[in-house]
């Protein structure tokens, strides 16, 4: 499955409650029958908790950034090379820049930005688990900012060999009922989106993906046992192999399905490019 991740940042002038409201009402609405003439599969709008203590927790852990980015919008595509001829179509193209338009008055799109990740799954306790508004389950954010030096294929692969395994080693204690890494993958469809939408995005050139997450907070608690205070320390020194933490992100989520279907057909794997 590749996903074509959308992350967004408010404009500064915009209060939280306004901007929610019309990321998941006009927004979700329009990007939803955008995103179904694409092919896309799923549309998941993935909400930042600000001051929430699981998450805050988390981010003191890593040590990461203390900004972060108020939604996250995941398209999960299937058939990839559907999604690109359908892209092709200029009344798609058009409706895009459109939308992407009608968003300049609540996005800061020099501080957002769009990249296609495939998964690499970890920890799979539960196959379909959603953090919804009305259930425990928290989604944390890891955007991971790599260490200068390395190669995009060189920190994934220690990424997904070295760093994976370890947390595995901890299943035990983990508080993560599922764990996915969404590498970063180039691809030329990402570039011709950002020039079609008139560019000025952020820089994701040293952006290594995305992990994501799935916990039950209560689980959180355990984490002040000796164990899991000795796992912790491990895994923050294994990231501190392949990551600039202070210049990543991590944030806890509640996620909003806009929609959802079945794929027709298996996905395929690709790795480092989608070209």
């Amino acid at each position: 499955m590749i996903t074509l991740n959308h992350l967004v940042r408010r404009q500064g002038s915009v209060e939280p409650a306004r901007f929610r409201d019309y990321w998941l009402t006009e927004h979700a609405a329009r990007s939803a029958a955008l995103m179904q003439e694409l092919g896309v599969e799923a549309l998941i709008k993935c909400e930042t908790l600000y001051d929430d203590d699981a998450a805050d927790l988390l981010r003191q852990v890593y040590g990461t950034a203390s900004d972060g980015y108020d939604f996250v919008d995941q398209m999960q595509i299937y058939d990839f090379a559907r999604f690109k001829s359908l892209l092709a179509r200029p009344e798609v193209c058009a409706s895009w820049q459109e939308l992407h338009a009608g968003e300049a008055r609540y996005v800061d799109h020099q501080r957002s930005d769009y990249w296609f990740s495939v998964e690499h799954r970890q920890v799979l306790l539960a196959d379909h688990c959603v953090a919804t508004r009305d259930n425990a389950f928290l989604k944390g954010f890891y955007v991971a900012r790599m260490r200068d030096g390395l190669s995009l294929a060189e920190a994934q692969l220690h990424w997904n060999a070295c760093h994976g395994p370890l947390a595995r080693r901890f299943l035990h204690i983990l508080p993560f009922v599922k764990y996915v890494q969404g590498h970063r993958i180039e691809s030329r469809v990402g570039t011709e989106i950002k020039t079609m939408l008139g560019g000025g995005f952020a820089d994701s050139s040293r952006i290594l993906g995305q992990a994501e997450v799935w916990l039950d907070r209560r689980a959180l608690m355990g984490l002040q046992i000796p164990e899991a205070q000795r796992m912790m320390r491990l895994l923050v020194e294994d990231i501190a192999l392949f990551i600039e933490a202070q210049a990543s992100h991590s944030f806890g989520a509640k996620e909003h399905v806009i929609f959802e279907r079945p794929p027709d057909l298996e996905p395929i794997p690709r790795l480092f490019s989608a070209d």
